[in-house]
């Protein structure tokens, strides 16, 4: 009895044992395939995470590449004569308008650049030459008084900002190589506050679509249309070494006879006295750019200030010293 009591409880013990062995042999199944279904989730996240931040890493760097590429002294390496025209359109406050741009350089290495603005009310014809600006409006000619660094922050800036630049948050969709040509799809969506929003007066969330063609071999950008929809609303192309322009009303400034001294005393009293002196046409008005910090006088005490009004309806018909001077002066 005894026996046969222990033989039972012996194999009842090892029924019971294998019984759990087996449960426990059958658990791993199911967590394995849990634990590899996690797992390859957690891969395809990575996986889809990473090729975006590729992507957009490669479209950045393949934009910074292009806008570097993208220069006047590039445009100017090997033509004489760069032409950009820039169309606007679909613009908040209305008044569509286009600027067209010509770029060369002188013997000297200095710009010079005819720029006009037409279809807007501002409308305007400018040239930039020896470091001097003049324009044009229909009714009278302005002259710009640079002194000092103005032309590197007036003239210059306005030269390099006429030249279009990517955007390096835009999506590249397609490239297409042809023999000498490059062209990109690219899209972008419209933010709150962005210029397609406070410009153009598009919508957040509105989708952007480019496209731009380089010139394979250079980089160079000759072409370039954004639209929203089925609406183009801007264009850009590049044309080189095509038919000169200067206007009419500087070619009147070059053949006149009369002239004006103007002499500008920079920094007068300051650290650093500058002299500068232009002869000017008799009926050319004078414009004196701003400068932080800074008045322009008629007197060298600083008492008679040479204002807007007296440029424009008050001109000077005689020779004129001008004197730049710090507003913190005495």
């Amino acid at each position: 009895m005894s026996d046969t009591t222990n033989t039972r409880k012996y194999k009842g013990y090892e029924l019971d044992q294998t019984t759990s062995h087996r449960r426990n042999q059958n658990r791993p199944w199911f967590w394995k395939v849990l634990g590899i279904s996690l797992l390859l989730t957690v891969l395809i996240l990575a996986g889809v995470v990473f090729g975006l931040l590729h992507r957009t890493h490669k479209n950045a760097k393949h934009m910074e590449e292009i806008n570097s590429a993208n220069t006047v002294e590039a445009l100017l390496k090997e033509h004489k004569l760069v032409t950009i025209t820039a169309s606007y359109s679909h613009l908040a406050e209305g008044s569509d308008y286009t600027t067209t741009r010509q770029i060369k350089k002188d013997k000297k290495g200095n710009y010079f650049s005819y720029f006009k603005k037409e279809g807007s009310d501002d409308d305007y014809k400018e040239v930039i030459s020896n470091k001097e600006l003049y324009r044009y409006n229909g009714k009278y000619t302005q002259y710009f008084g640079l002194v000092g660094n103005d032309y590197e922050k007036e003239c210059v800036k306005a030269i390099e900002d006429s030249i279009f630049q990517g955007d390096m948050k835009d999506q590249i969709q397609n490239e297409k190589e042809r023999d000498s040509t490059i062209t990109l799809q690219l899209t972008t969506k419209v933010q709150s506050g962005d210029d397609y929003d406070t410009e153009y007066g598009f919508s957040a969330g509105d989708t952007i679509e480019k496209t731009i063609i380089i010139d394979k071999k250079t980089q160079l950008i000759t072409s370039v249309e954004e639209k929203c929809g089925d609406e183009v609303f801007y264009g850009y192309t590049v044309e080189f070494d095509g038919e000169e322009k200067i206007p009419q009303f500087y070619k009147d400034l070059k053949k006149e006879k009369e002239k004006r001294v103007c002499t500008v005393y920079s920094d007068y009293d300051g650290e650093k006295n500058q002299e500068y002196t232009f002869n000017l046409p008799i009926d050319l008005y004078f414009t004196v750019l701003d400068h932080d910090g800074y008045k322009v006088y008629e007197d060298e005490d600083g008492t008679k200030e040479f204002t807007h009004y007296q440029m424009e309806v008050q001109n000077p018909d005689s020779d004129l010293s001008l004197y730049i001077k710090a507003e913190s002066s005495k």
